[in-house]
């Protein structure tokens, strides 16, 4: 079984194995302040750390799009991927949101993250529509009613 927990400044050795581990220690301090906030641009956003026992297995945040849309990013660590934690962070995740009120979700997938595409449709996202993204890649909106 999985746990949410919010992200704190304990967790930045977490982010070892996931794109977090990339940022630069300013960028990291931000991220975990903004979330502590709940504030990122004027908008809602949250990051938690996902939990199996003691251990954190990966990451997901949620941001605000208005009073009743949210989207989700989780991020499983690399060597822990395939393991299921994919499939249940986002789950959890989605029932977080919506027991804060939310209660539509989107999603920004690219056509070419086939993976991302499967997870999508096994959470129970549907095509809104393919459109091209800011950087001229295609891409699938999401939208699942929570």
């Amino acid at each position: 079984m999985i746990t949410l927990h919010p992200v704190s400044f304990n967790n930045t050795e977490d982010f070892s194995g996931t794109s977090y581990d990339a940022m630069s220690r300013d960028e990291k301090v931000q991220m975990i302040d903004e979330s502590a906030r709940e504030a990122h641009g004027g908008a809602y956003f949250q990051m938690l750390a996902v939990y199996e026992d003691e251990n954190v297995v990966g990451f997901t945040n949620l941001f605000a799009h208005s009073s009743h849309i949210i989207s989700i990013g989780p991020e499983i660590k690399e060597h822990l991927r395939g393991k299921g934690y994919g499939y249940l962070a986002p789950i959890q995740t989605l029932e977080y949101a919506q027991n804060r009120g939310y209660s539509i979700a989107v999603a920004q997938v690219r056509e070419d993250n086939a993976a991302s595409i499967a997870l999508h449709e096994k959470c129970g996202f549907e095509i809104d529509t393919h459109c091209l993204s800011r950087h001229g890649k295609p891409i699938r909106i999401y939208i699942k009613r929570l």
